[in-house]
C-alpha cells in the first residue's frame, strides 16, 4: 500500500504577484539606460558660457584685483582661502579645464574641474551668489557625472583612432531627468515669485529696469517709438502679468510633448528680451543652452527619405547631415523621382512641407522653422 501523498509538498507554489510601487516605477525611471547625445551637446555650449562667466574674474584679476579687495563675508570661518596667487592660478585652470570641455579632451576630469573650481568660487563669500550662478554650478555638476565625452568629443575621435570600440551612448537617465526638474523649477520659482510680490505683479519692477537701461534702449536698434512705449508706466503693467504668465508657462509646457516646441521658442524669445534690458550675467546664455535637455533622449528615430539622383534633395540631407547635433535623422535613400518624405518616429509619413519640418527639429533652424509649421502645407498621414 503506497503511502498518502503529501498534496502540501507537490502542489506548485503559487505565482508571486508584484505591486508596482510608487517608488519602484520612479527607481525604474531614474536608472532606465538614455542616450546622452543632449547631454555631450550641452557640454559643449557650456565651455563658452563658463568662459563668459570667468571673464570678469580674470579681467581683475589682471589688474591686481580680487574678491578680497572688495567686502566680502564668508559662509563659514573654517572654509579654506588659497594664497592671491594660487586664486588666480585656479581661476586659469577652470578657464583651461572650461576649453577642453568643449572639445570633449580628457571630459571626465575637466567637467569635474570646473564644476569644483565654479563652486568652490561661489562658497568664498555670500556676496558672491546669484541664481545664475548657483543654476551655473548645478549644470555643471550634472554634466560632471554624466558620460557625455562618448560622442561629439576628441575622446571618442581619439578612440576610434586606436581602433578601440566605441563606448556605450546610453547610460542610466537621472542627471538628465533632474537636470529637467531644476531647469523647469527655475521658471517655475520665478514665475511664482513675482506672481505674490506686488511690485513686480503690478509692473514696478519691470518700468524701473527698463528706465535705468534707457541710454541702452537708446542705442540699440529698436525704433524710438518701441523704446517710448518699453519705459511706459502703463505698458509695464500689463507686461509685468504677461512676464509672469510666459515663466508659468515655459515651467508646465516643457513637460508635456504637445506644448514643447511652444515653450522652447517663447523661452528663447524670453531670454533675448531679457537679455537687452536686464544685467543677468550669463543667465541667458546659460538657460537657452540648457533646453536642449527637452530633447527625446533618443537617436535616429526619425528618417529623411531623399532622392539621391535630385540635387535638391542632397542639399537638404547634407545640411541636416551637418546641423543633426542632436542625431534626430537617419538618412536613407528612396527609388528615383520619389518626392523627399520624413517618417516620424511614431511611424506618420511627413511628405508635404518635410524641408520645414526637418529644420524645425534641428538646434541652429529651430526657432526660425517652427513658426512656419502653422502655415498650412504639411501634410501628416498617420502610419498603417
Amino acid at each position: 500500500m503506497s503511502a498518502p501523498t503529501d498534496v502540501a509538498a507537490t502542489a506548485p507554489e503559487p505565482p508571486i504577484i508584484r505591486r508596482r510601487t510608487s517608488f519602484g516605477r520612479l527607481d525604474e525611471l531614474l536608472g532606465r539606460p538614455v542616450s546622452m547625445r543632449s547631454m555631450a551637446l550641452l557640454r559643449i555650449l557650456i565651455g563658452p558660457v563658463m568662459l563668459l562667466h570667468l571673464r570678469p574674474l580674470l579681467t581683475d584679476a589682471w589688474h591686481g584685483v580680487t574678491y578680497r579687495d572688495h567686502f566680502y563675508e564668508p559662509y563659514a570661518s573654517w572654509y579654506p582661502e588659497l594664497p592671491r596667487g594660487a586664486y588666480v592660478a585656479l581661476l586659469w585652470v577652470a578657464s583651461v579645464a572650461a576649453v577642453a570641455m568643449t572639445f570633449g579632451l580628457a571630459t571626465r576630469v575637466v567637467s569635474a574641474t570646473v564644476a569644483l573650481i565654479v563652486t568652490y568660487d561661489l562658497l568664498l563669500s555670500t556676496t558672491n551668489f546669484h541664481n545664475n550662478r548657483a543654476y551655473l554650478v548645478i549644470v555643471l555638476a550634472a554634466l560632471a557625472v554624466t558620460p557625455c565625452g562618448r560622442e561629439l568629443s576628441v575622446d571618442a575621435w581619439l578612440r576610434r583612432r586606436r581602433g578601440r570600440p566605441a563606448l556605450p551612448t546610453t547610460s542610466p537617465g537621472w542627471p538628465l531627468w533632474l537636470l529637467r526638474v531644476e531647469a523647469a523649477t527655475v521658471y517655475g520659482a520665478s514665475g511664482l515669485g513675482k506672481l505674490v510680490d506686488p511690485d513686480w505683479f503690478g509692473g514696478t519692477v519691470t518700468w524701473q529696469r527698463l528706465t535705468a537701461v534707457r541710454d541702452r534702449l537708446d542705442a540699440s536698434i529698436l525704433p524710438g517709438w518701441a523704446v517710448d512705449l518699453l519705459t511706459n508706466r502703463a505698458f509695464n503693467t500689463v507686461s509685468a502679468k504677461l512676464v509672469i504668465a510666459t515663466e508659468l508657462f515655459i515651467a508646465l509646457g516643457l513637460w508635456s510633448r504637445r506644448t514643447r516646441y511652444a515653450a522652447v521658442w517663447i523661452a528663447v524669445c524670453f531670454h533675448v528680451a531679457i537679455q537687452l534690458s536686464a544685467d543677468v550675467e550669463v543667465f541667458s546664455y546659460l538657460a537657452v543652452a540648457a533646453l536642449v535637455i527637452w530633447a527625446v533622449p533618443s537617436t535616429r528615430d526619425r528618417v529623411l527619405v531623399i532622392d539621391p539622383a535630385n540635387p535638391a534633395h542632397r542639399r537638404i540631407a547634407t545640411a541636416t547631415a551637418g546641423l543633426d547635433w542632436l542625431a534626430r535623422f537617419r538618412i536613407e535613400a528612396a527609388p528615383l523621382g520619389a518626392p523627399i518624405t520624413v517618417v516620424d518616429r511614431d511611424g506618420a509619413t511627413i511628405d508635404g512641407g518635410s524641408a520645414r519640418f526637418v529644420a524645425s527639429r534641428l538646434p541652429v533652424t529651430a526657432w526660425l522653422a517652427l513658426p512656419t509649421l502653422l502655415v498650412p502645407g504639411v501634410r501628416r498621414r498617420p502610419a498603417r
